[in-house]
């Protein structure tokens, strides 16, 4: 009976494999295509519960294995599908963003290239840390306590990684969401935390649009112009800065004042089914722990905003890194942050396409022409991921047995009893973890 068990979760493990396989060997052809989109995510999803379900009736050195070869598929093929992303280039012919570069690099001083391409790294890498610590901070708001540079960054540099490869942010929220509530074992606080930051980090570019909207109004001017609509340029700011500030006007007084939140769900929980009312006592209780921490809150909020801005700051760097001649970088830093905006919401994976179309939308006039503000964006985009690629290594690191140095809830140090050794790493560990057990 043993041995046809044995046999018998064999047979599905190499079974859900050989699904992953086949779904994970369609996504490396759409990448090498370059024809990334819903098809990849649907297929890649198909790959990772495939492969984890499979993972999981193998023996522990099966494992192993089997984790080092999905790291190094993951990587190459990762790398791949960031270079063989098309963008399209003028008169309506998409590259590969290698070719492009190659292509229009023999255009540019490569030293002026290199200098301006590491300073827009660099300054998309303060956006990165003040990001992580933003997290870090709402982590601390409800109790919770990691390492910063060992985990907590770390961490984000994985999700970074893995989400170049997904719509939006699903990656990066979801990967430090995981994290933090596998090490703590407290579900509802750490997404209570991540719900919050969504929130701040969306504050955090609506500022920082705000902000830059007096400094960047030309582009709105260019832009209804292009439209045949040069009067309604106005309108379209004082639009602009209505959301936008109105948006920030709301996050911030709740951010002063939680009660008012609480008091809305504790509303909201009166009229849930009984089932429901629990989980959102759990929820409440969580965000009332933010009371009293207007500091921790509005620090959070001041990190997301560097985030946002050094972002928009990078454009500014790789449109000087190749060869825009007078660039302005007000208007670049405005146009950028609705750029930004459109990525963020966009459903393509990494927010491709959607990126250089509204670079090429909203700053063509200031990069000098389409071509260099499709370019623009696409080098701003390697230039942000460039650190952050470091995140494989990590991931590399991360074995089944590896713990945070400490993780501490309310002030006491956690023991893991509930991360079983078998079931680490994988979506029943997740689920595990998430029932509590």
């Amino acid at each position: 009976m043993q041995k046809q068990g044995s046999r018998a979760r064999a047979a599905r493990a190499w079974a859900a494999l050989a699904i992953a396989t086949a779904a994970f060997g369609a996504v490396t052809w759409i990448a090498w295509e370059g024809r990334l989109g819903v098809n990849a995510m649907v297929l890649l999803t198909i790959a990772t519960v495939g492969y984890f379900l499979g993972r999981r009736d193998l023996e522990p050195a099966g494992r192993r294995t089997l984790d080092g070869i999905a790291k190094t598929l993951l990587t190459v093929i990762g790398m791949m599908a960031l270079l063989r992303h098309p963008i399209e280039v003028e008169h309506g012919e998409r590259l590969p963003i290698y070719e492009a570069i190659a292509r229009y690099i023999g255009q540019v001083d490569a030293r002026t290239f290199v200098y301006y391409a590491c300073i827009g790294a660099l300054v998309k890498f303060v956006g990165v840390v003040a990001s992580a610590y933003a997290w870090h901070l709402l982590l601390l708001g409800q109790g919770l306590s990691f390492p910063f540079w060992s985990q907590v960054m770390t961490a984000f540099l994985i999700g970074r990684f893995l989400g170049t490869f997904l719509p939006s942010t699903i990656g990066l929220d979801g990967y430090t969401l995981y994290e933090a509530g596998l090490y703590s074992n407290q579900w509802p606080r750490a997404i209570t935390a991540k719900a919050l930051e969504k929130f701040i980090g969306l504050t955090g570019l609506f500022l920082g649009m705000v902000l830059t909207l007096p400094f960047g109004y030309q582009v709105i001017v260019n832009v209804t112009a292009q439209a045949g609509r040069p009067a309604a340029a106005p309108l379209l700011a004082g639009m602009i800065l209505v959301i936008a500030g109105g948006f920030c006007a709301v996050v911030i007084v709740g951010l002063v004042w939680p009660v008012l939140l609480t008091g809305a769900m504790r509303a909201l929980g009166r009229l849930l089914p009984r089932r429901l009312s629990a989980p959102m006592g759990q929820f409440t209780h969580a965000v009332g722990a933010y009371r009293g921490q207007v500091g921790l809150l509005l620090l959070a909020l001041f990190c997301k905003f560097v985030t946002h801005f050094t972002t928009a700051v990078l454009y500014y760097f790789t449109a000087l890194a190749i060869g825009v001649a007078g660039a302005e970088f007000w208007p670049i830093v405005f146009g950028s942050t609705i750029q930004i905006l459109a990525t963020v919401f966009s459903p393509t994976i990494a927010g491709e396409g959607a990126r250089e179309a509204f670079q090429a939308l909203l700053l063509s006039q200031h990069l000098g022409g389409v071509a260099q503000a499709v370019l623009s964006a696409a080098l701003g985009f390697i230039a942000a991921e460039a650190f952050t690629m470091v995140g494989v290594v990590f991931l590399w690191v991360r074995k089944p047995e590896w713990r945070p140095t400490y993780v501490r809830v309310d002030g006491k140090q956690v023991d893991y009893h509930w991360i079983k050794d078998e079931e680490e790493g994988g979506l029943r560990g997740a689920r595990v973890a998430v029932a509590g057990k």
